[in-house]
């Protein structure tokens, strides 16, 4: 089922507002990139990787460094701290770490990691509801409008926004703004 058709309207754009919100508090345009570190440095969050976490056992670093099958997670809420999967891309890293704010701008509960893996124990409807707004941090619906009135190609948007193309095609799909 797809996420416009498991979200609300309201939830929808109370995401876009969000969104805004956080570029408005930077100082950025709809349309301006905002990047993770710069949101992270925002909110007081240190983003870790897997052998930088303190007093985490040896072997579940390497699962997790061997691992393609995590993205990122909040470890600890006070002071913030997430976990990043160094393997992934710069616009997969991006797209994570925006995820994972969802969570904290959402205020949902963190959650326990299963300690055989070290991955999340997740509820489907965080999840869904951190897909979307990260998607809106990332970018927002007036900042695709924007792109789309400059005529500029998929690959263009998710160069300026620091995106991957599948995350233009999700953000044109839920918002209706047709990329050429």
């Amino acid at each position: 089922m797809a996420l416009t058709e498991t979200l609300p309207t309201e939830f929808r754009q109370k995401c876009e507002g969000i969104a805004t919100e956080q570029r408005s508090l930077l100082n950025l345009r709809a349309f301006d990139p905002l990047p993770a570190d710069m949101l992270a440095a925002q909110l007081n969050a240190k983003i870790l990787t897997p052998e930088q976490i303190p007093s985490l056992d040896p072997s579940v670093v390497k699962i997790l460094l061997d691992s393609d099958q995590w993205s990122a997670g909040i470890i600890n809420q006070s002071p913030l701290w997430i976990v990043n999967n160094p393997r992934h891309t710069p616009a997969r890293r991006e797209s994570n770490l925006m995820h994972e704010f969802g969570h904290l701008l959402l205020r949902h509960k963190i959650v326990r990691f299963d300690p055989n893996t070290g991955l999340p124990l997740r509820r489907q409807s965080d999840e869904d509801e951190a897909i979307y707004l990260g998607s809106c941090l990332q970018i927002p619906r007036r900042g695709l409008l924007w792109a789309v009135q400059r005529q500029m190609t998929q690959t263009e948007i998710a160069l300026h926004f620091n995106a991957s193309e599948e995350m233009v095609r999700l953000r044109s799909n839920v918002t209706g703004v047709n990329i050429r």
